[in-house]
């Protein structure tokens, strides 16, 4: 399935490539880390789209996903990097993504520039101009959502909070196996607090709380084990963005979630 080789490729590039420092690397292997780049920011938005804050702007958001699709699809999906790809490639407005994708700057389709190189210690633009890192082949730095709301202040650091887009917690205990992981609501027996997805999240055969809805529309949470694909190694839990679009598909909602996980897949690449 298409979904599957592009969902293995994106697990083969993503983020322990992209956060190595770029010195030594060659033209291609900067290439390879400006494309994991394109895949690490698809999931944030997709995140966001799915879990808005208040003030998050749903077609803005949808318009930047669109733009990252399309830089996707005519860059990062070609079988073979040719001379025209590297120094033509042109979204369908016209405008050329870059001028050398090797060592030039990246664009997007409205003429926001991505980043000023792939591979080099760069600060990472979302298509509306906000930061995604100010200095992403660093690991440690903060890391921040499409609105501009923090994700979390160390990017590939264990035990580390994440945010949701609204500010809920994500979690105190990023990369810890067995850590304790909110969904961004309040708990649904009106008691303090967030209410909890698991207190050993990904350790398997632990306990999570599985979020159901009666003939009413009611919600209500039944406990259920942690098996096969929702055990997760430290690593795994690392990539907090992907572990959040496996949550989603728990629950088949009514959008493109079911397709950001392969059935045969641990873990997201890219939602497309």
């Amino acid at each position: 399935m298409t979904y599957v080789r592009q969902s293995i490729l994106a697990l083969v590039l993503c983020i322990p490539v992209t956060l190595q420092a770029a010195g030594g690397t060659t033209g291609s292997d900067s290439f390879s880390t400006g494309c994991a780049t394109v895949e690490f920011m698809a999931k944030m938005l997709a995140v966001n789209l799915l879990l808005p804050a208040n003030h998050d702007d749903t077609a803005q958001l949808q318009s930047m996903q669109a733009s990252l699709m399309e830089l996707n699809r005519l860059v990062c999906q070609s079988v073979i990097l040719t001379d025209y790809t590297r120094y033509e490639s042109r979204y369908g407005n016209g405008r050329r993504i870059s001028s050398d994708l090797y060592n030039a700057a990246w664009y997007f389709p409205n003429g926001q520039m991505f980043m000023a190189g792939a591979g080099r210690d760069v600060t990472v633009f979302y298509p509306n101009g906000r930061p995604l890192s100010y200095h992403w082949t660093h690991g440690g730095e903060p890391l921040f959502w499409p609105g501009g709301g923090l994700a979390t202040s160390r990017l590939r650091v264990q035990d580390e909070a994440w945010f949701y887009p609204g500010g809920q917690v994500i979690t105190y205990e990023a990369g810890i196996r067995g850590g304790r992981w909110f969904y961004p609501f309040a708990r649904l027996d009106g008691r303090v607090g967030q209410e909890v997805i698991s207190s050993n999240w990904g350790a398997d055969e632990e306990y999570f709380n599985y979020l159901n809805f009666d003939a009413t529309g009611r919600p209500f949470m039944t406990r259920e084990r942690i098996r096969r694909k929702l055990s997760l190694s430290d690593e795994d839990l690392l990539d907090v963005a992907a572990v959040l679009l496996l949550v989603t598909r728990l629950y088949q909602a009514e959008d493109d979630a079911r397709q950001f996980v392969p059935a045969d897949a641990n873990i997201t690449g890219a939602p497309w």
